[in-house]
């Protein structure tokens, strides 16, 4: 399985903790491809190469993308989708603004908050203000969602870097 990961992207750098602990999330997927985007994202694909899992990494530049607007990334990652079975990112402001986006225009539900893989379809979240944990198991297509980062581990460094496409 094939697994797109939106990197937490600020001012051009990568927010390597929110990155790397979602990292380790999508890594229990399947082959991760990381996608930085902003106006200025090469400094971000090149530490995005240095996380451990990561197989690929894909740099979205352009001043399209420098505002913080979720209707370009989105329809950015919907051209995208096609090629990935997951689509997940950190659980911030910017990926709970940007795949709800994403998951209408592939027509799929958003699973929010993921706590736990179990497996490629199913996924456990929190409910009733973390008073209980719902396990959601969906037959989607694509799955779209997004990371609960404090519930993973930080990977930061790997033992051979790569370069960002």
């Amino acid at each position: 399985m094939a697994v797109l990961l939106i990197a937490e992207v600020n001012g051009g750098e990568l927010a390597v903790d929110s990155t790397s602990k979602a990292l380790t999330a999508a890594k229990q997927i399947g082959e991760v491809t990381v996608l930085c985007v902003g106006s200025g994202c090469s400094s971000a694909a090149e530490a995005a190469a240095k996380l451990d899992g990561v197989s690929k990494v894909l740099c979205a530049q352009n001043d399209a993308y420098g505002h913080d607007l979720a209707e370009p990334v989105a329809a950015l990652i919907v051209s995208l989708a096609g090629d990935y079975s997951h689509i997940v990112a950190p659980s911030t402001s910017a990926s709970k603004n940007i795949l709800p986006r994403v998951a209408a225009l592939l027509d799929v539900m958003v699973i929010s908050e993921v706590t736990a893989v179990i497996d490629a379809d199913t996924f456990e979240r929190p409910i009733y203000a973390g008073n209980a944990i719902q396990t959601v198991k969906s037959t989607d297509a694509t799955k779209v969602a997004t990371i609960r980062t404090s519930t993973f581990d930080q990977l930061v460094k790997a033992a051979q870097p790569r370069s960002p496409a």
